[in-house]
């Protein structure tokens, strides 16, 4: 997946000038597999291997929104839910809502809970029969806009290079 993924990673860093990666799912983390920094420095220092709780992540949020009912509820009943700033979703039921959310539209925005002035967006990586097999964001430092501001320019370049990941016979994620 990343030697796949880095390509159409890069051009839509070079499209959108912000940071792009890829991650998966493991237990309650998502674990990056692919990156590719933009030259503006950010205050979290991201690299591949660098582990973050789902539920404040974007990426997370994707992969947890893609699970089984019954995962999901372990989840939710498990998981510790701590504030990493003032504008984190640590209530299980306000979250579950989120995912049922991301999950119907196929994309989630998470403004600032991870840390405070980033934006990111994320969007699925299907695999084989359309199940969800990784997660690919970009992130943006708040300045430079709203939550829709973001998501109205970042959003259909993301997808697109989502589409094109899912798409490269390199990738064997065919449907």
């Amino acid at each position: 997946m990343p030697e796949v993924a880095q390509p159409h990673m890069e051009a839509l860093v070079a499209q959108v000038h912000e940071s792009c990666s890829v991650s998966v799912l493991d237990g309650d983390e998502v674990v990056y597999v692919a990156r590719v920094p933009t030259k503006r420095i950010m205050t979290v220092g991201i690299s591949v291997g660098t582990r973050f709780p789902a539920y404040a992540t974007s990426m997370g949020r994707v992969l947890l929104a893609a699970q089984p009912a019954h995962w999901l509820d372990d989840y939710l009943a498990t998981a510790e839910l701590r504030p990493l700033t003032r504008r984190a979703v640590t209530d299980p039921a306000k979250l579950r809502a989120l995912l049922v959310k991301i999950a119907a539209q196929g994309y989630a925005i998470v403004d600032q809970e991870l840390e405070e002035g980033l934006r990111s967006l994320a969007a699925p990586i299907r695999g084989e029969h359309g199940a969800v097999v990784a997660a690919v964001n970009v992130s943006a430092h708040a300045s430079r806009g709203s939550s829709g501001m973001i998501r109205r320019e970042l959003l259909p370049p993301l997808l697109a290079a989502a589409q094109r990941i899912e798409e490269d016979p390199r990738a064997g994620l065919t449907r």
